[in-house]
């Protein structure tokens, strides 16, 4: 259930009256964004129950001050600024403070997840596959999809905050790469560094899962 209640409009409210933030429905944001953010707000915290807390306090803030939206960024962009706002203030709360920047250090550091799986700089086909990614990834029917649903979640969890938090926002979410540099406060060079690290080692996790 999500923990935000959004009041329903009924045959004789008027639209005036609807929370809109930048021209939609609060309720549609709710419903579309939820999971994504507390997903988010969970590589930051270190509970589930401390990023759903961390979330409801984004949504009031938002429920608040609706016109606090200037239009100079999309509104997810803007939505998963204030989380991730909220979830350091609860992070500094449980006084587990973390630096985004060791979190970057550390995902950038260490060997190319992709070494020897794709064409070098002068290949014909330089920047492909060498080695095709497993047929065993795709799912042929519903137990296979969930079972698969499963493999993702579980290596998703196992990449570095900094990754899964980009992941998220770009693969989950669909927020360009602008967006997601905004949001994460890196430079456009360590965004695409960072989401060639992180979807790397993600087929890694996941092709040790099967």
């Amino acid at each position: 259930m999500t923990p935000v209640a959004v009041p329903a409009r009924g045959p004789e409210s008027e639209p005036a009256h609807e929370h809109l933030v930048g021209g939609i429905p609060l309720a549609s944001l709710v419903r579309d964004y939820h999971r994504p953010m507390v997903n988010f707000a969970r590589t930051m915290v270190n509970s589930p129950t401390v990023a759903e807390e961390a979330v409801q306090e984004a949504w009031v803030e938002v429920l608040k001050s609706p016109c606090s939206f200037e239009g100079r960024s999309s509104v997810s962009t803007w939505l998963f600024g204030i989380v991730k706002n909220t979830a350091s203030r609860h992070r500094r709360r449980e006084s587990r403070i973390r630096e985004h920047e060791v979190l970057a250090r550390s995902d950038d550091a260490g060997a190319d997840p992709l070494s020897g799986r794709m064409h070098p700089a002068g290949h014909p086909e330089a920047g492909h596959w060498s080695t095709p990614p497993s047929g065993r990834f795709l799912p042929e029917d519903h137990m296979v999809a969930r079972e698969l649903n499963e493999y993702i979640r579980a290596a998703l969890d196992a990449l570095p905050p900094r990754q899964r938090q980009l992941v998220i926002l770009r693969d989950l979410v669909g927020t360009s790469a602008e967006e997601a540099a905004e949001v994460l406060k890196l430079s456009a060079e360590a965004q695409r560094a960072l989401l060639y690290r992180a979807r790397g080692n993600l087929r890694n996790q996941l092709e040790r899962r099967f």
